[in-house]
């Protein structure tokens, strides 16, 4: 029988623990460094180490900071979101749908959702939550719980962040905890994957001293 042409396929080898390495893989072929990042050159760091507002975020690292509020008032709590603040099905909450920008170029997609006592912040300008929780309603966001995955927008999402649909994105779903421990906000942003790079600094528990 004639022989297949073109590269041989690695081998696979099962190691002493049950698992499998390949063997015959190329240099190139196991090089992370090579891979292009998708991020542009002008990206956001979000770190996930602070509870910060974006306009903070922005600020600190030099950008313009801009807030379209596309959507805002109350609406009843889905199960997802009612068990995540705390509240029943149907209640109503504050729902605020906005559209974050960078330097006036398109950053994320904003749902975030509050317990119905902080129904006054929809009078304000909604652009710093977070500031205005603090300043107005004495309520501080310092614990955030936050769970990261890459997804793909839909033809709606990607007209408002003008990007095509199957554009991958940044999903971010967080809870935000007040100084009392109590469940705030509950949100999902969708952050552009070509403008934004998360940073994350861990620290061992039996390190002597942190740096």
């Amino acid at each position: 029988l004639p022989q297949p042409v073109g590269p041989r396929p690695p081998g696979r080898v099962k190691g002493r623990a049950g698992g499998a390495y390949l063997t015959d893989v190329t240099k190139r072929d196991a090089s992370p460094q090579a891979a292009r990042p998708f991020c542009q050159s002008h990206s956001i760091v979000r770190s996930l180490n602070t509870v910060k507002g974006i306009p903070e975020i922005l600020h600190d690292q030099g950008f313009r900071d801009g807030t379209t509020v596309i959507r805002a008032g109350l609406s009843p709590a889905q199960a997802a979101v009612g068990s995540a603040l705390g509240v029943g099905e149907g209640e109503p909450v504050v729902s605020l749908l906005r559209l974050r920008h960078a330097d006036g170029e398109t950053l994320s997609l904003e749902q975030m959702y509050l317990r119905p006592e902080l129904a006054g912040l929809l009078r304000t300008g909604m652009t710093s939550v977070y500031r205005t929780l603090r300043a107005q309603f004495g309520v501080q966001i310092c614990v955030a719980d936050e769970s990261i995955e890459v997804a793909s927008v839909s033809s709606a999402e990607g007209e408002l962040l003008g990007r095509p649909a199957g554009t991958p994105v940044l999903k971010l779903e967080r809870r935000g905890f007040d100084q009392h421990g109590r469940a705030f906000e509950y949100s999902v942003d969708l952050f552009r994957a070509d403008r934004t790079r998360l940073h994350v600094r861990t620290q061992s528990p039996v390190t002597a001293h942190a740096m």
